[in-house]
């Protein structure tokens, strides 16, 4: 199945569905194509904006959308309240390219974090703005410092933890357990310090996109800590890793004057 014609067809679909209807605020596409990294692999993220008693209207319509043309083999609702306040509905469809889902978020009108900042989410591809409800900005300078600063001191907080855990594991000679506690400190502990200092807007993303937005140097050290050959390895590697991590922590403290 050719990708482009099918994403191009599944817009076409969506609009004809949705343009007439009037509390519809707003449709963009966010994800891959945001991020300028669309390919045949890529997912279909889809944003709504909709007056605020047509939420469930919106998902009946879409549903019945996909099961008329695509079949729609699973889906998953994510339990209210989501992290980011808004409904939101993951959808695997039949007839679609490899490896193919739907995400879809359904914001309401009255709702201020619209998940469209620049600097977080790339450069949504907006397909309906009535009365120029999509304001896509960029997080302003002063808020992102200070969530920074509060994402840092949390850090901070439940550092201890994660190394001592790592620790226990390694001298118990639990090699499950010590690979899991491992790499549970690159992932949220380590890549917290890397995303503040190389990518600070994203500095809640964990480890994902790290590859392709860490310096090449950066994301090849990160890549060869994730790779463990043996147990006996690990106890080196995660030296490496805290003594990078603390390194890390002091030149943030300078940087965020905490």
């Amino acid at each position: 199945m050719e990708t482009k014609q099918f994403r191009n067809t599944a817009k076409n679909r969506i609009m004809n569905l949705f343009e007439s209807r009037l509390w519809m605020l707003g449709i963009w596409e966010g994800g891959s194509a945001a991020t300028g990294f669309l390919d045949d692999y890529s997912d279909l993220d889809l944003g709504f904006v909709v007056k605020d008693d047509h939420v469930e209207e919106t998902f009946q319509l879409f549903e019945n959308l996909l099961e008329e043309n695509y079949r729609i083999k699973s889906k998953l609702r994510i339990p209210e309240p989501t992290w980011h306040g808004h409904s939101q509905c993951y959808y695997f469809v039949e007839n679609c390219p490899p490896l193919f889902y739907v995400d879809i978020v359904v914001e309401k009108e009255s709702a201020t974090d619209r998940l469209m900042e620049p600097d977080r989410h790339g450069k949504s591809q907006i397909w309906l703005n009535r009365n120029d409800i999509l304001k896509p900005l960029p997080t302003p300078q002063k808020e992102m410092r200070e969530k920074n600063k509060l994402f840092f001191r949390k850090q901070l907080e439940s550092y201890p933890i994660f190394v001592t855990e790592v620790k226990k594991q390694i001298l118990r000679g639990n090699r499950i357990d010590a690979m899991l506690e491992y790499q549970s400190f690159i992932m949220r502990k380590l890549a917290p310090l890397l995303n503040l200092t190389y990518r600070p807007a994203k500095f809640d993303f964990g480890i994902r996109y790290g590859e392709r937005e860490y310096p090449p140097e950066i994301a090849a050290r990160v890549a060869n800590l994730f790779y463990v050959g043996a147990f006996e390895e690990l106890d080196e590697k995660f030296k490496e890793a805290s003594i990078w991590a603390e390194e890390l922590a002091k030149e943030l403290e300078v940087k965020l004057e905490i």
